[in-house]
């Protein structure tokens, strides 16, 4: 399966440098459109002491509803085809609690297959990673430092955006 058809973001890793300077920031900002041809849109500056950035870090709700539904759309049916993989095999097995109660058994276990693909798309909807990006730029913001927020959309653009911040030394976060 291609993982990222469970996305409905555009840009699903997010990338955030911080800065002690607005000037060291906005250079960097500009350097990492120009290298890794983004949008504005992709590059945002976040202030020190910003109250509302959470928008910058997190810029597609659409995105996010989207990705909820499609996370839990297919790794629930994943989870139940997987669930109904295991009763065969154990049924094939010849178990004696499988074969004492076949249709009891049958539910139990694509229920259990189906609750276990609906959990995964709900770890991969909270995106745990996103968090380290996430408390990198509330405590650059909290401490009085300037926070580039950067949202590539393709691997291309990640690797581009990395070298332009290694360049710069700026304190860099990553998500996957």
């Amino acid at each position: 399966m291609a993982w990222h058809k469970l996305f409905g973001e555009r840009a699903t890793t997010k990338i955030a440098a911080v800065f002690d300077s607005e000037a060291a920031a906005e250079e960097a900002a500009a350097s990492v459109r120009s290298q890794a041809g983004l949008q504005a849109t992709q590059v945002l500056l976040v202030q020190p002491h910003e109250k509302e950035y959470a928008r910058k870090l997190e810029p597609e709700p659409q995105g996010v509803a989207r990705t909820a539904l499609r996370s839990h759309m297919i790794l629930g049916l994943a989870g139940l085809v997987a669930g109904a993989i295991v009763w065969m095999a154990l049924y094939v097995a010849d178990l004696p609690a499988i074969l004492s109660s076949p249709g009891v058994s049958a539910l139990f276990v694509l229920f259990l297959g189906a609750i276990a693909g609906l959990l995964l798309g709900g770890l991969i909807t909270a995106r745990p990673d996103h968090q380290l990006v996430i408390q990198r730029v509330q405590t650059a913001t909290e401490e009085g430092r300037w926070s580039l927020v950067v949202h590539p959309r393709d691997a291309r653009q990640c690797d581009a955006v990395m070298a332009a911040l290694a360049a710069s030394g700026a304190d860099v976060a990553r998500s996957v």
